[in-house]
């Protein structure tokens, strides 16, 4: 063994020690989780409370899931959600955020005032909207409606599906500006060449989005739909902050909120139940994410091949 092949092992074992508390943390922390959720799927209403029964090995809690009404009402309210809300998030963030992206005399005082809501912890947030939506007589927008002389709506509490998932989209609204600074960062990146160029041809407005700042905008746009709909399918923390269950009629029992419930004892203290459940959203999720990277070839990117 020659010295450049002992310098070279000796930098690589350095390397590997740097690497190695990422590594042993990723392990216990992410790896064995997962591997042990799948282990425990197989187990019918697995408690961990208990020894694995392996008389209860199986698909069983696969099956118990697509048998189930509350597992098909659960999966029909998220779908529903993700359908408005996707398109929604993506498109009305974007053009708010484009908006805010000129450059004029006191914007920066704009993008504090949209961004901030996203800085307030979700908690603190959730407080807010139950005072705000409250049924009683000093919820904000009922003690409007009262002194209009109009009846008191229930919002999240409405025995319509429907009525209750509209109330709770309309909190999107508050969080439109997480994803400002991806945005802007997004617009100032495309070469003011191009707009310029495009300017000397008589593109402007609506055309100049459409023709330039749209198709140069591909990968962000790209990166953006596939983030919200990964974070979209997995809607559940902030009805937790409302109701437990899913408020009346469990109207706004999310999937991700059903896979919560069986590990707190709402639906039983179901452990393997709920990672089956776990694995059946990571498949659909999986496969969303190939389809979109598939479709995803005349995307426009810059010339060192990132976004």
């Amino acid at each position: 063994m020659n010295d450049r092949q002992k310098e070279k092992i000796k930098n690589n074992v350095a390397g590997y020690l740097l690497v190695l508390p990422l590594l042993i943390s990723l392990t216990i922390f992410t790896i064995y989780p997962l591997l042990m959720a799948l282990f425990d799927s197989f187990f019918l209403d697995y408690n961990p409370l208990r020894e694995h029964d392996w008389s209860a090995f199986g698909f069983g809690n696969y099956i118990k899931a697509f048998t189930s009404k509350t597992f098909w009402k659960s999966v029909k309210i998220t779908t529903i959600y993700s359908v408005f809300m996707i398109p929604f998030s993506v498109v009305g963030s974007f053009f708010i955020s484009y908006a805010l992206s000129k450059n004029v005399r006191g914007i920066k005082v704009y993008r504090a005032l949209y961004y901030f809501p996203c800085v307030i912890p979700g908690i603190v947030s959730a407080i807010v909207y139950k005072y705000i939506y409250s049924y009683t007589d000093y919820g904000f927008f009922n003690s409007i409606l009262i002194r209009l002389g109009l009846s008191k709506f229930d919002f999240f509490e409405a025995k319509s599906q429907a009525e209750a998932l509209i109330s709770y989209m309309s909190l999107s609204i508050y969080t439109l500006g997480g994803s400002m600074p991806f945005w802007i960062a997004g617009f100032k990146s495309i070469p003011a060449s191009y707009i310029e160029a495009a300017k000397l041809d008589g593109c402007k407005g609506g055309r100049m989005l459409v023709s330039i700042i749209i198709p140069m905008m591909g990968g962000y746009i790209f990166f953006q739909v596939l983030n919200t709909v990964i974070a979209t399918l997995q809607i559940g923390q902030g009805v937790l902050q409302i109701s437990s269950r899913g408020v009346y009629d469990e109207n706004l029992n999310f999937y991700g909120l059903y896979i919560y419930n069986q590990t707190q004892g709402v639906y039983g203290f179901n452990l393997g139940y709920a990672s089956a459940l776990s694995y059946l959203l990571f498949i659909i999720i999986g496969i969303l994410s190939i389809f979109m990277f598939k479709r995803n070839k005349k995307i426009y990117y810059a010339e060192d091949g990132g976004i």
